[in-house]
C-alpha cells in the first residue's frame, strides 16, 4: 500500500505553507542585512565610533540567540509552530518600522533588538516546520527551501538599500517599509492558509522526550556537535564582518567612496554563499567544513591585501570566495546536525547550534569594533586575518565532525 504522505493532494496542500514559511525566512533575513549599506550613512549623520556601530550589529545577534535559547524547545512542544512564527513576524515588522522612522541611535538599537528577537524565534521554528513537512510527504525539500530563503532574503536586503541610496529614494525608510509589508502579508498568509497537522510523535518517544532534556540528549553527540559549532562560529564571524563592515571597507578602496556601491558587496557575499550551499550539499560534513575553513582563511587574507593596495576589484573577488567558504561550512554543519540530532529534540538542537553561531559572531564583531577604534581599520583587519587562519588550521586538523 502506498504511504498516504505521497498523495498528490497532500503535495498540493503542503505547497502553500512551505511558500509562506520561505517568505517568513526571507523577511527575517531582510531585517538582518537591509541596514548594512546604511551604517556608514548613520555614522556620518550622528558621528558615533566604530565600536558603537559594531555594538548595533552585535545587539541583533544577541537578540537572535536569546530568542533561539527561549523558543527552541518550546517549538518542539507546541501543537502548532505558528504560535511562535506569527508573533516573531510581528517583531520583525516592528523592528523594521522603528528603523524606517528612526531619528536617533536609541531607535536603531531597539529596532535591531526586535529584529534579532523575531529572527531568532523564526529561524528554529520555521526550519523545524519545513522538516516536519518533509516527514509528511517524503519530499526532502527543507534544506533547499531554507537555503533559498536565507540566501534570497540576505542578498535582497542590501540590494534594496543600495538601490534606494543610489536613487535617493528615501533610503532610510523605503527598504524597511518594504520589509514591514512583506512580514505582515506573510503572517496573514500563514494565519489564513491551510496548515497540516504536525506529525504525531510515538507515545514511547514522546514520554522519553518529556523526561529527557535537550542537553542530556546532546551528551552522546557532544564532541561532533562542539566541532560543528566551532565551524559555524568561524563562518558566521567572517560573514558578520562582511555584513557589518563590508560596505565601509569596499567604499574605502573606491575613488568615490560610494556607500551604495559598497552595499552590493553584502549581496555578492550572500549570493555566493547560497550557491556554495547548493554545490556542496552532496559533500560529507568533514570535507565540506574543511573546504569552507580553508576558503575563509584564504579569502580574508586576500581581502586584507586588497585593502592594503586599494584594489576594490580584488576585494570583491575575495568577497565571493569568502561567501563560498561560508556556504560550504554552513551546509556541512547544518547537514551533519540533521543526521545526528534526535527527532524529538530537532528544534532545540537546531536552535542551540544557531545560538553558538550568533554568540560567536556577536562577540567577534564587538571585539573588532573596539580594536578598530584602538589601532585603526587596517591593523584590526590584519589581526583578524591571523585569527581566522589559526581557527581554520585547527578545524582542518580536527577529526571529530562524525
Amino acid at each position: 500500500m502506498d504511504a498516504p504522505s505521497s498523495s498528490p493532494a497532500l503535495h498540493t496542500g503542503l505547497a502553500t505553507p512551505r511558500t509562506f514559511l520561505a517568505l517568513a525566512l526571507v523577511s527575517a533575513l531582510l531585517g538582518s542585512t537591509t541596514p548594512s549599506p546604511l551604517y556608514g550613512l548613520y555614522q556620518s549623520l550622528w558621528g558615533f565610533p566604530s565600536v558603537t556601530l559594531s555594538a548595533l550589529y552585535a545587539l541583533y545577534a544577541f537578540g537572535v540567540l536569546i530568542a533561539l535559547a527561549c523558543c527552541g524547545r518550546l517549538s518542539d512542544r507546541l501543537p502548532d509552530r505558528r504560535l511562535i512564527i506569527l508573533p516573531a513576524l510581528g517583531m520583525v515588522a516592528l523592528g523594521a518600522l522603528l528603523f524606517a522612522f528612526a531619528d536617533d541611535l536609541s531607535q536603531l538599537f531597539l529596532g535591531r533588538l526586535l529584529a534579532g528577537l523575531g529572527t531568532g524565534a523564526l529561524t528554529g521554528s520555521a526550519n523545524a516546520a519545513l522538516m516536519d513537512f518533509d516527514a509528511l510527504d517524503l519530499r526532502k525539500r527543507a534544506a533547499s527551501i531554507a537555503t533559498l530563503a536565507f540566501t534570497g532574503g540576505a542578498a535582497l536586503g542590501p540590494v534594496l538599500s543600495s538601490t534606494a541610496l543610489y536613487l535617493e529614494f528615501w533610503p532610510r525608510s523605503s527598504p524597511f517599509l518594504f520589509n514591514v509589508a512583506l512580514a505582515l502579508l506573510t503572517g496573514l498568509g500563514l494565519l489564513l492558509g491551510r496548515w497540516p497537522r504536525q506529525p504525531a510523535m510515538p507515545a514511547l518517544q514522546r514520554a522519553a522526550s518529556g523526561r529527557e532534556s535537550p542537553l542530556r540528549a546532546l551528551r552522546p553527540i557532544r564532541q561532533p556537535f562542539a566541532m560543528l559549532c566551532a565551524a559555524l562560529v568561524l563562518a558566521w564571524s567572517v560573514g558578520s564582518l562582511f555584513v557589518a563592515l563590508g560596505p565601509t571597507l569596499l567604499a574605502s578602496t573606491l575613488p568615490s567612496g560610494s556607500l551604495a556601491a559598497g552595499g552590493l558587496v553584502v549581496a555578492g557575499f550572500q549570493l555566493s554563499a547560497g550557491a556554495s550551499q547548493f554545490l556542496c550539499r552532496q559533500l560529507q560534513a568533514r570535507p565540506a567544513i574543511r573546504l569552507g575553513s580553508i576558503l575563509l582563511a584564504v579569502s580574508w587574507c586576500g581581502c586584507v591585501a586588497s585593502l592594503v593596495y586599494g584594489r576594490g576589484w580584488s576585494f570583491c573577488l575575495f568577497t565571493l570566495l569568502a561567501g563560498t567558504g561560508y556556504g560550504a561550512s554552513f551546509v556541512g554543519a547544518v547537514g551533519r546536525l540533521g543526521a545526528i540530532a534526535p527527532a524529538e529534540h530537532r528544534g532545540a538542537l537546531n536552535s542551540l547550534l544557531y545560538v553558538a553561531g550568533y554568540l560567536g559572531s556577536a562577540l567577534c564583531i564587538l571585539g573588532i569594533g573596539a580594536v578598530v577604534d584602538a589601532i585603526g581599520m587596517l591593523p584590526a583587519m590584519t589581526v583578524l586575518a591571523g585569527a581566522v587562519v589559526l581557527a581554520a588550521v585547527a578545524l582542518v586538523r580536527s577529526s571529530r565532525f562524525d
